[in-house]
């Protein structure tokens, strides 16, 4: 029986110390039918250097470009330009696949005509993937009603809300039939270039999609992640007031009113979020009068509700903290 081609995009950045456990685990895939690009996005390493041996040994399957650096989603797209597969991943360059992820992606989106699937991970920080996420018994009424084969099926009413409500997995984690590939990466994005495009697919029509809580692959988190292990302002700054009002702005006339309130709520937790991070520095009271009125102007309620509750935290701290030259209380 003939395997449909994948076609594995790998954008990389100065990461030629992981680079090749990447690879490597591409070549040990079960699933044999696949080609990788590797797009070089402007390393001052010898990501090169590193790559050539694999290039030399596997010149059917294995593609090196170097481009001027651009960042993460340019990558991806020069990296599109060249697949010729039914089915499109991107692993990134610090990640590294489990031996069976490949079959086990490629298997559910086969057998059940799936547009797209998603598959858990281990962190070498012993994190658990999205598993945190879904293990929950609410998370799961709403996303997990029919299972298959230890994976989730999910009808396209589920994957647009569960898209809409969270970016549920990280790009090494999917794998999309080509086909239903609605653009590209988007380059405006700083960070949420994979959850911009998936939302991009499954707001331009129905999607079948499933996920695993099976682990399938292990995610790298270091101090050169574009996401994991960065500090929290920067992420909020990055996602929650650049990213996630581009989004809004762009897909503002695909939304039904509920989803633009699931958006504006949650950019409104971010100014909120970045306001009471920052007050330690004292950014000056125009700068947090600013984040404290786009919050409620986004979702008053909300942003009420999260005062309310971040002022109680505080006057509990403070009830229970000793007064100069007293015994604190029992």
């Amino acid at each position: 029986m003939n395997q449909e081609v994948v076609s594995i995009i790998m954008p990389t950045y100065n990461r030629a110390h992981l680079l090749v456990k990447a690879i490597s685990s591409v070549l040990a895939q079960t699933y044999e039918q696949w080609q990788l690009i590797i797009i070089d996005d402007g390393s001052a390493d010898d990501t090169r250097a590193q790559v050539r041996p694999f290039c030399e040994a596997y010149p059917t399957k294995i593609e090196y470009y170097y481009q001027p650096n651009r960042g993460q989603a340019a990558a991806r797209n020069a990296g599109l330009r060249h697949c010729r597969g039914t089915y499109i991943a991107s692993l990134d360059s610090d990640d590294e696949w489990h031996a069976d992820f490949l079959a086990a992606s490629v298997g559910q989106l086969a057998a059940r005509n799936l547009d797209l699937v998603f598959l858990n991970w281990v962190g070498t920080y012993d994190t658990q993937g999205f598993a945190h996420f879904y293990d929950r018994p609410a998370q799961r009424r709403a996303y997990c009603t029919t299972l298959a084969d230890d994976w989730w099926l999910l009808t396209p009413a589920q994957v647009r809300q569960l898209a809409i409500e969270t970016c549920p997995s990280p790009s090494s984690a999917l794998v999309i039939r080509r086909s239903a590939l609605a653009g590209t990466w988007n380059e405006q994005m700083r960070i949420a270039d994979d959850w911009c495009l998936l939302l991009d697919t499954v707001l331009s029509r129905p999607c079948q999609a499933a996920f695993t809580l099976k682990p399938h692959w292990l995610k790298h988190v270091h101090d050169t992640n574009i996401y994991d292990g960065r500090f929290d302002t920067a992420l909020i700054r990055d996602i929650g007031l650049h990213d996630e009002p581009l989004m809004l702005e762009r897909f503002q006339h695909q939304l039904r009113p509920a989803e633009k309130r699931v958006f504006r709520a949650r950019i409104a937790e971010h100014h909120f979020n970045f306001l009471c991070l920052n007050w330690a520095n004292r950014p000056g009271l125009v700068n947090t009068l600013q984040h404290a009125a786009t919050a409620m102007r986004l979702a008053p309620w909300n942003t009420t509700k999260a005062i309310v509750e971040r002022g109680m935290l505080q006057l509990q701290k403070y009830l229970h903290k000793p007064s100069p030259g007293l015994p604190a209380t029992s």
